[in-house]
């Protein structure tokens, strides 16, 4: 958890803000959203909303209507209750990568991702001081059968970590799933947030059944929404950052809207996810400028909305933990933290716009974002740290000085990837480049990980649980 400046980075004024939700409002009245779901038209229907060939459109009082109805904040409970998480207020959480299907080394080679893969990741951000929330779908486990794959991975995050983690979206079955699992280990789940689901809202203006049928399910629990738009600008979006951005929002707000029909505060996260684009090659433009400028204005639309807001952070376009790799996470990082986001996703391990995840990347981002952590610290002013006695009785150097050795733990930080050593050390360590000690890190973690353990009945009655399930979906 990290703590939010004092300030807030601020490009925009409030009839900046004004003009871009006029545009969403106007879009949601004239052109609606398509909704894959006969059960999400009927209940729109039913409290006025038209609905044309499929599309449901939405009067803005409605909309305005059910965002008085959003929580500013909520906790996220985890199996370890001191493991909890609070999102909203003046706090940032991280959490990993999501939906890769491959697996980079530290040179760019990859492979498809397995279950014993998703399972390290899970371990990874269980021992992780810098990640808050284990996340959802790690990886993709290419050597599941797909049926198998939504219970497969939900297990594996309860077994294999006890903090928060995210809940199947692979439609009515897979949320289902993950909920009967919460239920096995936290009791009646029923408005009690425990499982967070990402959402993603198929831009332009469609939500696919899929994604309605999982979030229902959800919904019908009380659990938490993280509802996210595919914007792409310049491909599923206006190339323009005012018109994405409005673009965004209409779809967000209108997910917005049916999940308060549905269920009166039931908590949600909006956010953007990617926003910028590569027109040369048709794909995403995760780590470029438009991703933080995406991240910083739907920040300041989102705080004006009262709801927690999601970015994607420390996120890249490079294909193997390198250079471009390194400016492009920092960037988001740094602009995640300035924006006041409350919850990053893709915080830790992503490479290649989200197509494959890397273990020496984890490890070297939980770094960036320890940086990022010491940064946000607030810097104790006091007679003691102001240090005059300190200063005026200096002659030698204040490298053995009781004052020093009080408070350098707390006013400094020591890299944990970064050794002692100086050039000539260096440069006859070859281990010592930054990969090679991510990657040795990571090594130790996976030797010594013991997961934390459930109690005897809980664990007897999952077992039960998923062996059952394994059963009839084969």
């Amino acid at each position: 958890m990290i703590n939010h400046p004092l300030a807030y980075t601020q490009k925009f004024t409030d009839s900046d803000i004004e003009q871009i939700l006029s545009v969403s409002y106007n879009v949601l009245s004239k052109t609606g959203i398509a909704i894959e779901s006969e059960y999400l038209q009927q209940a729109m229907k039913n409290v006025g909303a038209n609905l044309d060939e499929g599309r449901i459109k939405i009067d803005s009082k409605l909309v305005k209507e059910a965002l008085k109805l959003v929580p500013s904040e909520f906790t996220l409970h985890a199996r370890n209750p001191q493991r909890s998480v609070h999102i909203g207020g003046k706090t940032m959480l991280i959490a990993p990568g999501y939906g890769s299907a491959f697996i980079a080394d530290g040179k760019g080679q990859r492979r498809e991702a397995t279950l014993n893969d998703f399972e390290k990741f899970a371990y990874l951000a269980c021992v992780s001081n810098a990640i808050d929330v284990t996340g959802g779908v790690l990886v993709e486990p290419n050597d599941v059968p797909p049926q198998l794959r939504p219970l497969e991975m939900t297990a594996a995050l309860i077994q294999n970590s006890n903090k928060p983690f995210m809940g199947s979206v692979a439609g009515k079955d897979g949320a289902k799933e993950s909920i009967e699992i919460s239920k096995i280990i936290f009791g009646d789940i029923k408005n009690k947030p425990c499982i967070l689901s990402l959402i993603n809202i198929n831009s332009p203006l469609h939500l696919d059944s899929r994604m309605a049928d999982a979030m229902v399910e959800y919904v019908k629990q009380g659990q938490p929404i993280l509802l996210t738009p595919g914007i792409m600008m310049g491909i599923t979006a206006p190339v323009t950052i005012a018109g994405a951005l409005a673009q965004a929002f209409a779809e967000i707000l209108a997910c917005v809207t049916i999940i308060q029909i549905l269920n009166p505060s039931n908590p949600i996260i909006i956010g953007i996810g990617g926003f910028g684009s590569d027109l040369r090659t048709g794909g995403p433009g995760f780590g470029r400028p438009e991703n933080a400028i995406g991240t910083q204005l739907g920040a300041e639309i989102a705080r004006t909305l009262k709801i927690p807001f999601r970015c994607s952070a420390a996120v890249t376009g490079a294909r193997k933990p390198d250079c471009r790799s390194g400016y492009e996470r920092m960037m988001t990082a740094l602009t995640a933290f300035n924006a006041g986001a409350h919850f990053c996703l893709q915080a830790a391990g992503i490479l290649d716009c989200i197509n494959s995840m890397s273990y020496e990347q984890f490890i070297i981002d939980t770094e960036i974002w320890s940086y990022i952590e010491k940064i946000a610290k607030p810097v104790m002013i006091n007679n003691d740290t102001l240090a005059q006695n300190v200063i005026e009785n200096n002659k030698i150097g204040l490298l053995e000085n009781d004052h020093t050795v009080q408070y350098m733990r707390q006013e400094l930080y020591f890299p944990d990837l970064v050794k002692p050593e100086n050039y000539d050390q260096w440069y006859k360590n070859t281990s010592s480049d930054i990969i090679s000690v991510a990657d040795e890190k990571a090594e130790q973690i996976f030797k010594n990980y013991q997961p934390p353990a459930l109690d005897r009945n809980t664990e007897q009655e999952l077992q039960k649980y998923i062996s059952k399930r394994r059963k009839d979906l084969k």
